[in-house]
């Protein structure tokens, strides 16, 4: 198990009696894991908020390296992916513009298809 730090925090009542719901319905064993989660919760939260960042701006290096390495190798394939997809159509001439493309994104969505 990994080593933890114990940590004091005071907290409004609103919150307090909101972690006290949260333990006491069984939804949580301890407060401190009601803590951990949201404190999860809010780092995915900081990534994709970095991640976005990376895409329309980049990123300074201090903030690249709070975002997990893994996670941008993910990113970056799946972008990968998505340009490959977009060259392969374009090469086999299926691109189309315009109202025809908005014809055929319209047909997808009536019938369900993704």
């Amino acid at each position: 198990m990994a080593i933890r730090q114990t940590r004091n925090v005071s907290l409004p009542p609103q919150q307090d009696a909101f972690i006290e719901r949260l333990v006491s319905r069984g939804h949580y064993r301890t407060a401190s894991e009601v803590v951990r989660h949201g404190l999860r919760l809010l780092e995915e939260m900081e990534q994709r908020r970095l991640l976005e960042k990376w895409l329309y701006e980049g990123l300074t290096e201090e903030e690249q390296e709070r975002v997990p390495p893994a996670l941008l190798d993910r990113v970056r394939a799946h972008f990968r992916q998505l340009a490959d997809t977009a060259l392969r159509e374009v090469e086999d001439d299926r691109v189309t513009d315009g109202p025809a493309a908005m014809q055929r994104l319209r047909e997808r969505i009536d019938t369900g298809q993704t």
